[in-house]
């Protein structure tokens, strides 16, 4: 004989089938879940009941862990795309245009060796970093015509070149704080294994000053061997205390007086005079 009372029978039937529904609702939702949990910290814990509306009762390690947690989500992604990244969203679906690439040219500040920076957010490698607080800036140009056009940013044009691991139309710029590097460090050593100084084949008019900058190279036989684009590094200190490194494909290095012109041009024009 069923005991069972029908109420709580229903009851329990119900309560599945609503757990069925949220779990169907989240499984379908659950991008729209984590961007509305990213919107408002201060919303959620007060949805979620863990702060009382109006007031301010200490919270113990759990629900403080929980907060620290919702903070480090930075913004949630645009609701609506700029027409450029659109574009770019239907022409390289599923690339992150508009979340990781972007065509924003909103100045992020950044302090790097104690000068103060604004830098458009399409510059960065990667663009969340424009929610941050840098001391360190990681960019992306084309190379374009070194000799008439200061390095460009990531273009619809440009798409391809850009997303690719390593082009050799693509320099890669960092900005740093000389105090990072070890007194004199940069000038004085030859890189990783697999890197030799640049020697200008004579004669040249292009002479390196080693007590300004570091011309880098690889060697060819080793970046073959270890599957990477033959590449230079150039180092070169801007104002007094900021590191300027740039990446750039070895068959650009018989141009590197005006690579290093043109970057130079770009960190100035970054520069908040004061």
């Amino acid at each position: 004989m069923d005991t069972v009372n029908p109420g709580r029978r229903f009851q329990t039937s119900f309560a599945a089938i609503l757990v069925l529904i949220g779990i169907t609702i989240y499984a379908s939702h659950r991008q729209q879940v984590f961007e509305l949990l990213a919107s408002g910290t201060q919303w959620v814990l007060v949805t979620c009941g863990f702060i009382p509306e109006g007031e301010n009762a200490t919270q113990d390690e759990r629900l403080r862990n929980l907060y620290y947690a919702v903070r480090m989500y930075n913004e949630t992604p645009a609701k609506k795309l700029s027409a450029q990244d659109q574009l770019a969203a239907d022409l390289y679906p599923e690339s992150g245009f508009g979340l990781i690439h972007t065509f924003d040219t909103k100045p992020v500040s950044a302090v790097i060796g104690g000068w103060l920076f604004a830098i458009p957010c399409t510059y960065f490698v990667d663009s969340r970093d424009c929610s941050k607080s840098l001391t360190t800036a990681r960019l992306k140009v084309s190379v374009a015509d070194f000799e008439t056009i200061i390095l460009e940013p990531i273009s619809i044009e440009t798409i391809e070149q850009f997303l690719a691991n390593a082009s050799p139309e693509i320099i890669r710029i960092t900005l740093t704080g000389l105090e990072t590097w070890t007194a004199n460090g940069w000038q004085n050593n030859s890189g990783d294994n697999g890197y030799q100084f640049y020697r200008p084949p004579e004669p040249t008019n292009s002479k390196i000053d080693n007590s300004k900058e570091q011309l880098l190279c690889t060697e060819t036989q080793w970046a073959i061997e270890n599957a990477v684009m033959d590449h230079c590094l150039l180092r070169f200190q801007h104002g007094d205390n900021t590191l300027v490194e740039l990446i750039f494909a070895a068959n650009h290095v018989s141009k590197w007086v005006a690579i290093k012109s043109q970057a130079a041009k770009l960190v100035s024009r970054f520069q908040v005079r004061q």
